[in-house]
């Protein structure tokens, strides 16, 4: 009988093996876990971070597995729910860009709290890592695009079958239990993007590890599900894009010879990826003019973003938080424009109504992208029209940290250290890069996660500083 794509990506989940992952496909899956375990811990530190270890805690007792930066006890999927908040807190982690998925923030909140669980070994850790970023960059391809047109998230929706396969791969469940527990993750993926000022959206990673390890667990007991939840007529694809793939679409399509998993994108921003091109255009274009000098700017940007991330328009060359600001062309613009840098100080430590930046985000307009290539690319274009009549202008087709513009080992280490040091201590930081570099060789996962137990004595300073930053935006 034929297989149905539940059973064929289990089967892989199952099946893999360290030696069959491409060399380069496996430093990938180093590097990005390792930037997600500094965005966690920098996360650890904010507001959102304790609410969500809060509201865990409240779920029930346990001490299978361990949260980030806190360090706390939980049972595993109530660990993987607050680390896949963490990771994607500060929309700092990275995305497919074919796809349009936040591909790590689940498969490392799932891949930690099942290897805690299950005692697995480092090797075993990110052979089901890798195999979840592969599933879940496979399953949002299908659905490039449709599912934002649609008001969903991907990350929370693909994510969750990507964590339930890291978790029956750690369980070393047999192959009927694996689809048992893929079939139900289609009632379990969620994910909406209807979010105003909440903080809904860091929700989406950590959920849909939680409901992964919660679907496993299920069918482990003996609870099936269906297998045809992803082609079904009534099935995952026919309820979330209203559209059925079938051969070179299918998820299952070429697994295992073609790697999606080498399309995912590292952040240098800390913002929507749909921005990044548009600060690489900024930076190349800053010094060569007088801001002063600037009657407009436009920024062409493709037409089904507009209201992700130029609208209102009022909002977004004024955002009010935070997280408005790293969805506002205009204003992420202006700041590389003015300040020559986009970071978290930026969004966190910096005043958001400075008068220079928000001078610049009045003068820039998004206009329609015709060229846009979207979603094989997030191109970004910055032009610049001057008071003396003359233009001047950059168009970046892709951005750093793109498989066109790789981001550099140096540069993750930056991102990395600048990050992770919010909450531990520098010779913990390098430690572990070092650990994670050797995650094959390590017996399991305790060192790793004894270094992402934060410092208590930096969290009063940096929630103090948070603290402050609220005040000054709503004075």
């Amino acid at each position: 009988m034929t297989s149905t794509e539940s059973e064929k990506l289990g089967q892989f989940a199952l099946d893999l093996t360290l030696d069959a992952i491409p060399g380069d496909v496996l430093t990938l899956a180093k590097e990005h876990l390792l930037d997600a375990l500094g965005i966690a811990l920098a996360s650890s530190r904010f507001d959102f971070g304790d609410a969500i270890l809060k509201g865990a805690r409240a779920l029930g007792e346990g001490t299978q597995a361990t949260a980030i930066g806190s360090g706390a006890r939980l049972p595993a999927p109530s660990a993987a729910l607050v680390n896949g908040v963490l990771a994607h807190g500060l929309d700092f982690d990275d995305t497919h860009i074919g796809a349009v998925y936040h591909a790590t923030s689940p498969a490392l909140a799932a891949a930690l709290a099942a290897g805690e669980a299950n005692g697995a070994s480092g090797a075993e850790v990110l052979v089901a890592f890798t195999a979840a970023l592969e599933i879940g960059c496979r399953l949002a391809t299908v659905g490039a695009g449709a599912f934002h047109d649609r008001a969903f998230h991907p990350t929370s929706l693909c994510g969750t079958f990507a964590a339930a396969a890291v978790a029956g791969r750690l369980a070393r469940v047999d192959h009927e239990t694996m689809t048992w527990a893929l079939g139900l993750c289609g009632s379990q993926a969620s994910g909406i993007l209807e979010r105003g000022t909440s903080w809904l959206k860091r929700l989406h990673p950590g959920w849909a590890a939680h409901c992964g390890l919660s679907a496993m667990a299920l069918a482990r007991a003996g609870f099936t599900g269906p297998n045809t939840v992803l082609e079904g007529g009534r099935g995952f694809y026919a309820s979330h894009i209203q559209r059925i793939p079938t051969g070179e679409d299918l998820p299952s399509h070429d697994l295992g010879r073609t790697w999606q998993a080498r399309g995912i994108a590292l952040k240098p921003y800390p913002c929507c990826h749909f921005i990044h091109g548009f600060v690489d255009a900024a930076l190349a274009l800053r010094g060569t003019f007088d801001l002063a000098d600037v009657e407009r700017i436009d920024c062409p940007l493709t037409p089904g973003l507009h209201k992700m991330v130029a609208e209102p328009r009022a909002r977004c060359i004024r955002p009010a938080t935070p997280y408005q600001a790293m969805f506002s062309v205009q204003y992420v613009t202006a700041a590389a424009l003015v300040q020559g840098k986009v970071d978290l100080a930026t969004f966190f430590d910096e005043p958001l109504d400075a008068p220079a930046v928000l001078a610049v985000a009045d003068k820039t307009y998004c206009v329609p992208d015709p060229a846009s290539d979207y979603p094989v690319h997030f191109p970004g274009e910055v032009v610049v029209h001057l008071k003396d009549g003359r233009t001047l202008g950059v168009r970046k087709p892709a951005s750093l940290g793109t498989q066109e513009v790789p981001l550099s080992r140096a540069g993750l280490e930056e991102k990395f250290l600048k990050n992770a040091t919010r909450a531990i201590a520098p010779r913990a930081a390098e430690r572990l890069i070092a650990r994670i570099d050797a995650l094959e060789e390590a017996p399991s996962l305790s060192e790793v996660m004894a270094l992402c137990t934060a410092d208590p004595l930096k969290k009063g300073d940096l929630l103090a500083n948070l603290a402050n930053h609220e005040v000054r935006q709503h004075a």
